[in-house]
């Protein structure tokens, strides 16, 4: 991200649709400049019943964003249900192209690069890989391995994949609206982020989100999400 960078980001629940626009600062963080929300109806029991009504109400909440901020929004990125997610973990050891220089920006891309080599399932495609822990050779784990000394590593990273159909919606719905989508963004990973500490990542920890009609179960285990349920607040598990 470089500074003056503007990023947009539209959550879509079964209540309403709300909009965030951040800029980058002198300091690399994202400053919230904007933040509105229009009501929706076109989810229900998370999913997708009336595209035309999402897509008015993604327009209302960016117009709305546009005036607040005072800029033009071409694109976002939006937060996906766990519902249209797999989370698949995977892990490969690499070599080192020259283990006498360190482990250098190119092996780690090019681990990258091979550790999404998965079975991908029927109507699923690959969204994101989040790299979680690189191990050395001496068995250390650090966060960024480049420039380490190690003839080899392991890396472990989570392969997000969404459902095809979904993204095909999403995208449909966001043409109607008259804006570009940046990216998909899953709810789970991004309030593990938003809400654990350090040392509460590196735990076992149980994430509840209570909502208006529903109510959504995390449960992390060092860093990685192994279980994700959703709830109906009134017509039991969905």
């Amino acid at each position: 991200m470089a500074i003056g960078d503007i990023i947009v980001g539209l959550d879509i629940g079964t209540s309403k649709v709300s909009a965030i626009v951040g800029e980058v600062n002198n300091f690399s963080q994202i400053e919230i400049i904007a933040s509105t929300k229009c009501k929706c109806k076109g989810i229900q029991k998370g999913k997708i019943v009336d595209e035309d009504e999402i897509s008015l109400s993604i327009a209302k909440a960016i117009r709305d964003a546009e005036d607040e901020a005072n800029l033009k929004i071409h694109s976002a990125y939006i937060t996906v249900p766990g519902k249209y997610i797999t989370i698949v973990q995977n892990s490969i050891i690499k070599e080192v192209k020259d283990k006498y220089a360190g482990i250098s920006v190119k092996d780690v891309g090019a681990s990258i690069m091979q550790i999404k080599d998965i079975e991908v399932p029927e109507g699923k495609t690959i969204i994101d890989i989040v790299p979680e822990n690189f191990i050395l050779d001496n068995g250390e784990q650090v966060q960024d391995p480049v420039g380490c000394l190690s003839s080899s590593f392991t890396i472990q990273a989570q392969i997000i994949l969404v459902d095809k159909e979904y993204m095909k919606k999403m995208n449909s719905i966001l043409k109607k609206a008259g804006v570009e989508l940046d990216g998909m963004v899953p709810i789970a990973l991004a309030e593990r982020n938003l809400v654990l500490d350090r040392n509460e990542l590196n735990d076992n920890v149980m994430l509840l989100d209570v909502g208006a009609r529903k109510y959504r179960n995390r449960s992390i285990r060092r860093k990685q999400i192994y279980l994700y349920k959703y709830y109906s607040t009134s017509e039991g598990t969905q």
